[in-house]
């Protein structure tokens, strides 16, 4: 590997610390944010599967949309920097915003539009921040293995900070779940995510465009890759806190089951990475899908807290897979157009894999909430009175609903994992391909070398530093 194409500490930690806004999103919200709809705020569960599937809607233009204009961007500070500039404080005020508790007489259509609406904000500020950190890692090396190693630093990244402020989140709320509580944890998370975006804002500057873009079937299979899989995980994650509660009967065993899964993901991030410089990305989708998905449908027969520990650790242990292939892949994939098109896009296509993702969430969410609805899920009726969420609700629903939350947080989730597996099966970039692709631009570039110095004359049009300003972290 040349030196130009290494990245240093410095440069990985900071996308590293880029990408944990969303791990606090990803995170915090994946574990909490629907039980606070249901059990908090006391929406009914059709209503809150629609608020996800608006949102999801909103997010197939919104993510495309924003990845086009930073492609687009041309400002003093390059392209990619005005949007973590001003992308952070609109990202931390809609988070805030999404975790205030209405009043419960509010009607439940207007909860449901203040809802959509604060969900949606997040939905263009984490949009704002996550996309040009992706957009980063193509622009940075060209390296395949660099590649891997600069995802998974995201990876960890994303994990540490989730699993922290998760943690935070449940020390703050405890078990009264009183609203205001709410609101505090809310406030330190949202201070953590402007402070995340000027860090790297700050420890970026505006360098020289450099050409890459994408070839289609690729795309389509990593793009899979990034929808099925995390649609697993936000499955799993979404019904695990009612899961516990009403099928385990012991909502507290939450607590540890987080750290427990989270941190055994975070240990095993390493492990990945080694054994896909090896190996290929390919193959470690496949190891870690088996296991995952295997798993996750044990889930469903499982009655004791024992073995629901036993399950988080397998869980945990390939559970960084479906995110760090796919990461890893995107700026192979980018690349691999320039042949084809010539054309510089990763901004867009960036913004077309966060569309993945979020729709991933809403899938998910969508899911539960409509299947808890046909169920005839009841929210505790004394989470939901005018005395507010004080009193501590009697754990107990129809055998149907405790059948249907088991199937969502295991039987289901390993189907999606199955069919991203096919995907990564099907993907056709290896190291070998890579690697003839860099030599064949290496001989172009040489190519057009040589052409120039047989004709100095040549007409060369200029561009001013200011058009072609990408970003590159500060060494």
């Amino acid at each position: 590997m040349e030196d130009s194409e290494r990245l240093s500490l410095k440069t990985k930690l900071l996308l590293a610390l880029g990408q944990s806004v969303e791990g606090i999103w990803v995170t915090v919200g994946g574990y909490y944010l629907n039980k606070f709809f249901l059990e908090t705020c006391c929406i009914q569960p059709a209503l809150v599967g629609l608020i996800q599937l608006g949102v999801g809607l909103f997010d197939a233009f919104n993510d495309t949309l924003i990845g086009a204009l930073s492609d687009k961007t041309r400002t003093r500070w390059g392209r990619r920097r005005p949007w973590l500039l001003f992308g952070g404080p609109f990202l931390a005020i809609a988070y805030l915003a999404v975790w205030y508790r209405l009043p419960l007489d509010t009607p439940q259509e207007w909860k449901m539009l203040y809802y959509t609406t604060a969900f949606m904000s997040v939905s263009v500020g984490l949009t704002s921040v996550r996309v040009q950190i992706t957009a980063l890692l193509p622009e940075l090396t060209r390296d395949y293995n660099e590649r891997m190693n600069a995802s998974g630093f995201t990876v960890v990244g994303v994990n540490v900070i989730g699993l922290a402020f998760a943690m935070i989140h449940a020390f703050i709320v405890g078990t009264a779940h009183h609203p205001s509580s709410f609101m505090q944890s809310a406030a330190v998370c949202s201070a953590a995510i402007l402070i995340f975006s000027w860090t790297v804002f700050c420890g970026i500057k505006a360098v020289k465009d450099s050409k890459c873009s994408v070839g289609s079937t690729s795309f389509c299979y990593v793009t899979l890759m990034y929808l099925a899989g995390p649609t697993a995980v936000t499955l799993t994650q979404t019904n695990i806190a009612l899961f516990c509660k009403y099928a385990l009967m012991d909502e507290s065993i939450l607590m540890l089951l987080v750290p427990i899964v989270q941190g055994t993901a975070l240990l095993m991030i390493p492990v990945w990475v080694f054994i896909a410089n090896k190996t290929s990305k390919r193959h470690i989708y496949l190891i870690g899908g088996s296991l995952l998905a295997m798993s996750m449908a044990a889930l469903n027969f499982v009655n004791s807290t024992e073995a629901a520990i036993l399950l988080g650790i397998l869980i945990g242990m390939p559970l960084a897979v479906p995110y760090l292939v796919p990461i890893s892949m995107l700026p192979d994939v980018v690349e691999e157009d320039e042949e084809r098109t010539g054309r510089r896009r990763e901004g867009v296509l960036s913004g077309l894999f966060t569309t993945a993702l979020k729709l991933s969430v809403t899938a998910g969410s969508v899911l539960t909430n409509l299947a808890l609805e046909q169920a005839s899920y009841v929210a505790p009726s004394s989470s939901c009175t005018d005395q507010g969420v004080f009193e501590t609700a009697e754990a107990a629903q129809a055998a149907s609903v405790v059948q249907v939350m088991r199937w969502l947080v295991g039987p289901i989730p390993a189907c999606f994992v199955l069919l991203a597996m096919f995907a990564a099966w099907r993907f056709p970039i290896t190291p070998t391909s890579h690697a003839e692709r860099l030599e064949r631009q290496a001989k172009a570039q040489s190519a057009e070398k040589v052409g120039e110095s047989e004709n100095p004359k040549a007409e060369k049009q200029v561009y001013s530093n200011w058009e072609h300003a990408s970003t590159k972290v500060v060494l």
